[in-house]
């Protein structure tokens, strides 16, 4: 008997411990990814499976999971940079982490991205949408050349205006 109740206690702590995980999974702010990577006949990173996502994923991304789920990004995504999947290829082959921030053409959006391996053949990613602060940043560049282009015009105007008078003078 007391075996049984040590089991079920168990069994009631991994069932409490699987609620606090889908509880966190559920209401993370930044987006959360499972893929597991797809290879070449070669042994090459080719694409990528989608295994889990969170709400926050698809929030960010506009990508549903019901479409994601069991299919390639290549299938959800046929115009994706390849460069996502060479970067995941080498974590996934190195086991190395690794951060970076790129633009996702079919999405449209900038993402801040924490990419590791989870299992061999498997990586998360942990993504957030930077695309505004990327919109702000190229304002400001903008902004900047506008500024220099003025002040270089008025540079330009004032020493056409010290010209003009120096010759007024002369003459």
């Amino acid at each position: 008997r007391a075996r049984t109740s040590d089991l079920e206690r168990r069994e009631d702590d991994l069932a409490a411990s699987e609620r606090r995980y889908r509880q966190l999974f559920a209401q993370m702010t930044d987006g959360f990814a499972l893929h597991e990577m797809v290879f070449d006949p070669r042994g090459r990173p080719a694409d990528y499976r989608f295994l889990e996502v969170n709400p926050a994923f698809e929030r960010l991304t506009g990508l549903r999971a019901a479409d994601l789920l069991g299919r390639t990004v290549l299938e959800v995504l046929p115009g994706i940079e390849q460069s996502w999947i060479e970067r995941y290829g080498r974590v996934v082959e190195t086991g190395e982490p690794v951060r970076f921030e790129q633009y996702s053409g079919p999405l449209n959006r900038h993402f801040d991205v924490y990419a590791y391996r989870t299992a061999p053949g498997q990586f998360a990613v942990i993504i957030g949408d930077v695309t505004a602060r990327r919109e702000l940043e190229e304002e400001r560049r903008r902004m900047e050349r506008k500024l220099l282009q003025s002040q270089r015009l008025e540079s330009l105007g004032l020493l056409a205006g010290g010209i003009a008078h120096d010759f007024n003078n002369f003459l």
